[in-house]
Protein backbone atom coordinates (compact mmCIF):
# COMPACT_ATOMS: atom_id res chain seq x y z
CA UNK A 1 0.00 0.00 0.00
CA UNK A 2 1.26 3.54 -0.70
CA UNK A 3 2.58 5.99 1.85
CA UNK A 4 1.36 9.04 -0.06
CA UNK A 5 -1.36 9.64 -2.65
CA UNK A 6 -2.38 12.67 -4.66
CA UNK A 7 -6.08 13.01 -5.47
CA UNK A 8 -7.45 15.24 -8.24
CA UNK A 9 -10.95 16.40 -7.33
CA UNK A 10 -13.42 18.57 -9.28
CA UNK A 11 -15.32 21.68 -8.37
CA UNK A 12 -19.07 21.13 -8.47
CA UNK A 13 -22.21 23.11 -9.11
CA UNK A 14 -25.26 22.03 -7.12
CA UNK A 15 -29.02 22.62 -7.25
CA UNK A 16 -28.98 23.85 -10.89
CA UNK A 17 -31.99 25.97 -10.04
CA UNK A 18 -34.85 23.74 -8.89
CA UNK A 19 -32.94 20.60 -7.84
CA UNK A 20 -32.30 21.71 -4.27
CA UNK A 21 -30.05 19.22 -2.42
CA UNK A 22 -30.72 16.67 -5.20
CA UNK A 23 -28.79 17.66 -8.34
CA UNK A 24 -25.07 18.27 -8.72
CA UNK A 25 -22.67 18.61 -11.62
CA UNK A 26 -18.90 18.03 -11.67
CA UNK A 27 -16.96 20.77 -13.45
CA UNK A 28 -13.70 20.64 -15.39
CA UNK A 29 -12.09 22.80 -12.69
CA UNK A 30 -9.91 20.72 -10.41
CA UNK A 31 -7.50 20.89 -7.53
CA UNK A 32 -4.88 18.37 -6.39
CA UNK A 33 -4.67 17.26 -2.78
CA UNK A 34 -1.97 15.02 -1.30
CA UNK A 35 -2.65 12.80 1.72
CA UNK A 36 0.35 11.08 3.28
CA UNK A 37 1.29 8.90 6.23
CA UNK A 38 3.26 11.56 8.06
CA UNK A 39 2.97 14.08 10.91
CA UNK A 40 0.97 17.23 10.23
CA UNK A 41 2.29 20.37 11.96
CA UNK A 42 -0.30 22.69 13.48
CA UNK A 43 -2.03 24.64 10.71
CA UNK A 44 -4.78 27.20 10.23
CA UNK A 45 -5.26 26.15 6.61
CA UNK A 46 -8.96 25.41 6.31
CA UNK A 47 -8.49 23.13 3.28
CA UNK A 48 -5.93 20.99 5.09
CA UNK A 49 -8.13 20.70 8.17
CA UNK A 50 -11.14 19.57 6.13
CA UNK A 51 -9.05 17.02 4.25
CA UNK A 52 -7.57 15.58 7.44
CA UNK A 53 -10.88 15.45 9.27
CA UNK A 54 -12.45 13.52 6.37
CA UNK A 55 -9.44 11.21 6.04
CA UNK A 56 -9.48 10.35 9.74
CA UNK A 57 -13.22 9.76 9.57
CA UNK A 58 -12.62 7.31 6.71
CA UNK A 59 -10.16 5.34 8.81
CA UNK A 60 -12.62 5.20 11.70
CA UNK A 61 -15.42 4.07 9.40
CA UNK A 62 -13.20 1.28 8.07
CA UNK A 63 -12.32 0.30 11.67
CA UNK A 64 -8.64 0.87 10.99
CA UNK A 65 -6.42 2.59 13.54
CA UNK A 66 -5.98 6.19 12.52
CA UNK A 67 -2.31 6.86 11.69
CA UNK A 68 -0.40 10.13 11.61
CA UNK A 69 -1.63 11.94 8.50
CA UNK A 70 -0.43 14.97 6.60
CA UNK A 71 -2.28 16.86 3.86
CA UNK A 72 -1.35 19.56 1.37
CA UNK A 73 -2.83 20.92 -1.79
CA UNK A 74 -3.76 23.77 -4.04
CA UNK A 75 -6.70 26.10 -3.41
CA UNK A 76 -7.92 26.29 -6.99
CA UNK A 77 -11.60 26.10 -5.98
CA UNK A 78 -12.69 29.35 -4.32
CA UNK A 79 -14.16 28.98 -0.83
CA UNK A 80 -17.67 30.13 0.02
CA UNK A 81 -18.63 30.66 -3.63
CA UNK A 82 -21.02 27.77 -4.30
CA UNK A 83 -18.50 25.66 -6.19
CA UNK A 84 -18.21 22.80 -3.72
CA UNK A 85 -14.86 23.71 -2.13
CA UNK A 86 -15.62 21.94 1.14
CA UNK A 87 -17.05 18.89 -0.65
CA UNK A 88 -13.93 18.71 -2.82
CA UNK A 89 -11.65 18.85 0.22
CA UNK A 90 -13.61 16.18 2.04
CA UNK A 91 -13.88 13.97 -1.04
CA UNK A 92 -10.13 14.20 -1.52
CA UNK A 93 -9.55 13.24 2.11
CA UNK A 94 -11.89 10.26 1.91
CA UNK A 95 -10.57 8.96 -1.41
CA UNK A 96 -6.98 9.56 -0.35
CA UNK A 97 -7.43 7.71 2.94
CA UNK A 98 -9.23 4.88 1.19
CA UNK A 99 -6.31 4.49 -1.20
CA UNK A 100 -3.83 4.50 1.70
CA UNK A 101 -5.90 1.72 3.33
CA UNK A 102 -5.99 -0.36 0.17
CA UNK A 103 -9.60 0.36 -0.75
CA UNK A 104 -11.50 -0.82 2.30
CA UNK A 105 -14.51 1.47 1.78
CA UNK A 106 -17.21 1.02 -0.87
CA UNK A 107 -18.53 3.87 -3.01
CA UNK A 108 -21.73 3.86 -0.93
CA UNK A 109 -19.77 4.17 2.30
CA UNK A 110 -17.67 7.02 0.94
CA UNK A 111 -20.76 8.91 -0.20
CA UNK A 112 -22.59 8.43 3.10
CA UNK A 113 -19.52 9.54 5.03
CA UNK A 114 -18.92 12.58 2.84
CA UNK A 115 -22.56 13.62 2.82
CA UNK A 116 -22.71 13.26 6.58
CA UNK A 117 -19.73 15.55 6.97
CA UNK A 118 -21.14 18.04 4.46
CA UNK A 119 -24.73 17.90 5.70
CA UNK A 120 -26.04 17.20 2.17
CA UNK A 121 -25.02 15.06 -0.80
CA UNK A 122 -25.64 17.20 -3.89
CA UNK A 123 -22.03 18.40 -4.11
CA UNK A 124 -20.49 15.28 -2.62
CA UNK A 125 -21.85 12.81 -5.20
CA UNK A 126 -20.36 14.60 -8.25
CA UNK A 127 -17.16 15.43 -6.33
CA UNK A 128 -16.63 11.73 -5.66
CA UNK A 129 -17.98 10.21 -8.88
CA UNK A 130 -18.14 12.97 -11.53
CA UNK A 131 -20.81 13.82 -14.07
CA UNK A 132 -24.36 15.01 -13.52
CA UNK A 133 -25.69 13.25 -10.42
CA UNK A 134 -29.19 12.82 -9.08
CA UNK A 135 -28.88 11.95 -5.40
CA UNK A 136 -31.54 11.31 -2.74
CA UNK A 137 -31.47 10.16 0.86
CA UNK A 138 -32.50 6.53 1.33
CA UNK A 139 -32.80 5.69 5.00
CA UNK A 140 -29.37 6.08 6.55
CA UNK A 141 -27.67 6.21 3.16
CA UNK A 142 -28.04 7.78 -0.27
CA UNK A 143 -28.99 6.58 -3.74
CA UNK A 144 -27.31 8.32 -6.63
CA UNK A 145 -27.47 7.84 -10.38
CA UNK A 146 -25.42 9.47 -13.12
CA UNK A 147 -27.80 11.26 -15.48
CA UNK A 148 -26.79 11.54 -19.15
CA UNK A 149 -25.62 14.92 -20.40
CA UNK A 150 -25.80 15.77 -24.08
CA UNK A 151 -22.52 17.06 -25.58
CA UNK A 152 -21.69 20.64 -26.43
CA UNK A 153 -22.63 22.45 -23.24
CA UNK A 154 -20.38 25.25 -21.95
CA UNK A 155 -20.67 26.63 -18.43
CA UNK A 156 -19.95 30.30 -17.82
CA UNK A 157 -19.27 31.22 -14.20
CA UNK A 158 -19.32 34.67 -12.66
CA UNK A 159 -17.52 34.35 -9.32
CA UNK A 160 -18.07 37.41 -7.10
CA UNK A 161 -15.42 38.60 -4.70
CA UNK A 162 -17.77 38.13 -1.73
CA UNK A 163 -18.52 34.86 0.03
CA UNK A 164 -21.94 33.36 0.75
CA UNK A 165 -21.26 30.69 3.39
CA UNK A 166 -23.74 27.86 2.87
CA UNK A 167 -24.69 27.67 6.52
CA UNK A 168 -25.61 31.34 6.63
CA UNK A 169 -27.59 31.36 3.38
CA UNK A 170 -29.53 28.24 4.42
CA UNK A 171 -30.89 30.11 7.43
CA UNK A 172 -32.92 32.25 5.03
CA UNK A 173 -34.71 29.33 3.36
CA UNK A 174 -38.44 28.77 3.95
CA UNK A 175 -39.42 25.97 6.29
CA UNK A 176 -42.63 25.26 4.36
CA UNK A 177 -43.75 25.40 0.72
CA UNK A 178 -47.20 25.64 -0.77
CA UNK A 179 -48.40 22.79 -2.94
CA UNK A 180 -48.11 25.04 -6.00
CA UNK A 181 -44.49 25.90 -5.21
CA UNK A 182 -43.61 22.26 -4.54
CA UNK A 183 -45.14 21.18 -7.87
CA UNK A 184 -43.38 24.09 -9.60
CA UNK A 185 -39.94 22.90 -8.44
CA UNK A 186 -40.57 19.16 -8.82
CA UNK A 187 -41.71 19.59 -12.42
CA UNK A 188 -38.82 21.82 -13.38
CA UNK A 189 -36.21 19.57 -11.79
CA UNK A 190 -37.58 16.63 -13.77
CA UNK A 191 -37.70 18.74 -16.95
CA UNK A 192 -34.11 19.85 -16.38
CA UNK A 193 -32.75 16.30 -16.18
CA UNK A 194 -34.66 15.35 -19.34
CA UNK A 195 -33.60 18.47 -21.25
CA UNK A 196 -29.92 18.01 -20.39
CA UNK A 197 -30.06 14.36 -21.43
CA UNK A 198 -31.74 15.06 -24.77
CA UNK A 199 -29.90 18.29 -25.58
CA UNK A 200 -33.18 20.19 -25.75
CA UNK A 201 -31.46 23.43 -24.88
CA UNK A 202 -34.49 25.64 -25.50
CA UNK A 203 -36.14 24.12 -22.40
CA UNK A 204 -33.32 25.07 -20.01
CA UNK A 205 -34.52 28.57 -19.13
CA UNK A 206 -37.88 27.19 -18.02
CA UNK A 207 -36.28 24.14 -16.41
CA UNK A 208 -33.90 26.11 -14.15
CA UNK A 209 -36.58 28.29 -12.56
CA UNK A 210 -36.89 27.93 -8.80
CA UNK A 211 -39.15 29.04 -5.97
CA UNK A 212 -37.39 27.35 -3.06
CA UNK A 213 -33.92 28.75 -2.42
CA UNK A 214 -32.98 31.43 -4.98
CA UNK A 215 -35.67 33.97 -4.01
CA UNK A 216 -34.58 33.75 -0.37
CA UNK A 217 -30.91 34.11 -1.25
CA UNK A 218 -31.51 37.35 -3.16
CA UNK A 219 -31.65 38.93 0.30
CA UNK A 220 -27.88 38.39 0.47
CA UNK A 221 -27.25 38.89 -3.26
CA UNK A 222 -29.87 41.39 -4.52
CA UNK A 223 -28.21 41.80 -7.92
CA UNK A 224 -28.59 38.12 -8.78
CA UNK A 225 -31.73 38.40 -11.01
CA UNK A 226 -30.22 41.23 -13.03
CA UNK A 227 -27.04 39.22 -13.69
CA UNK A 228 -29.24 36.26 -14.73
CA UNK A 229 -30.98 38.58 -17.17
CA UNK A 230 -27.74 39.97 -18.59
CA UNK A 231 -26.44 36.46 -19.24
CA UNK A 232 -29.61 35.44 -21.07
CA UNK A 233 -29.77 38.63 -23.14
CA UNK A 234 -26.20 37.86 -24.24
CA UNK A 235 -27.26 34.41 -25.45
CA UNK A 236 -27.12 32.13 -22.41
CA UNK A 237 -29.59 29.27 -22.39
CA UNK A 238 -30.24 29.77 -18.66
CA UNK A 239 -28.67 31.13 -15.50
CA UNK A 240 -28.87 30.04 -11.87
CA UNK A 241 -27.19 30.44 -8.50
CA UNK A 242 -24.56 27.73 -8.14
CA UNK A 243 -25.10 25.87 -4.87
CA UNK A 244 -25.58 28.30 -2.01
CA UNK A 245 -23.79 31.07 -3.98
CA UNK A 246 -22.27 33.44 -4.59
CA UNK A 247 -21.24 32.11 -8.03
CA UNK A 248 -23.74 32.50 -10.85
CA UNK A 249 -23.63 29.84 -13.56
CA UNK A 250 -24.94 30.19 -17.11
CA UNK A 251 -25.23 27.40 -19.68
CA UNK A 252 -24.42 28.04 -23.34
CA UNK A 253 -23.54 26.24 -26.55
CA UNK A 254 -21.87 29.25 -28.19
CA UNK A 255 -21.03 32.88 -27.47
CA UNK A 256 -19.59 32.04 -24.07
CA UNK A 257 -17.05 34.90 -24.13
CA UNK A 258 -19.83 37.38 -24.89
CA UNK A 259 -21.94 35.95 -22.07
CA UNK A 260 -19.02 36.21 -19.63
CA UNK A 261 -18.48 39.88 -20.54
CA UNK A 262 -22.18 40.67 -20.12
CA UNK A 263 -22.31 39.02 -16.71
CA UNK A 264 -19.20 40.86 -15.55
CA UNK A 265 -20.41 44.23 -16.83
CA UNK A 266 -23.80 43.88 -15.15
CA UNK A 267 -22.26 42.70 -11.90
CA UNK A 268 -19.76 45.56 -11.74
CA UNK A 269 -22.48 48.08 -12.59
CA UNK A 270 -24.39 46.82 -9.55
CA UNK A 271 -21.38 46.89 -7.25
CA UNK A 272 -20.29 43.25 -7.40
CA UNK A 273 -16.67 42.89 -8.53
CA UNK A 274 -15.44 39.41 -9.35
CA UNK A 275 -14.11 37.31 -12.21
CA UNK A 276 -15.47 34.97 -14.86
CA UNK A 277 -14.44 31.45 -15.82
CA UNK A 278 -15.58 29.36 -18.78
CA UNK A 279 -15.59 25.63 -18.26
CA UNK A 280 -17.46 22.43 -19.10
CA UNK A 281 -18.92 19.48 -17.26
CA UNK A 282 -16.59 16.65 -16.29
CA UNK A 283 -17.18 12.91 -16.06
CA UNK A 284 -14.26 12.54 -13.64
CA UNK A 285 -14.76 12.56 -9.89
CA UNK A 286 -12.08 12.36 -7.22
CA UNK A 287 -9.26 10.29 -8.72
CA UNK A 288 -5.89 9.16 -7.43
CA UNK A 289 -3.41 10.58 -9.95
CA UNK A 290 -0.18 9.53 -8.25
CA UNK A 291 1.04 7.44 -5.34
CA UNK A 292 4.37 6.63 -3.73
Amino acid sequence: MPNSVTVRVPATSANLGPGFDSLGLALALTQDVTVALDHQPETNDGLVRLVLDAARSAYRLARVEVPELRASGTTAIPIGRGLGASAAARAAGIVGANALMGGKLSDAQMLSLGAGLEGHADNMAPALFGGLRVVVRDGDGFRHIAAPLAPGLKIVLFVPDFEMPTGESRKLLPTELSKDDAVFNIGRAALLVAALAKGEWDALDLATQDRLHQPARTKIFPGMPEIFGAAKRAGALCAYLSGGGSTIAAFAVDGEERIARAMMQEAIARGYPGHTTITTASDAGATVVSST
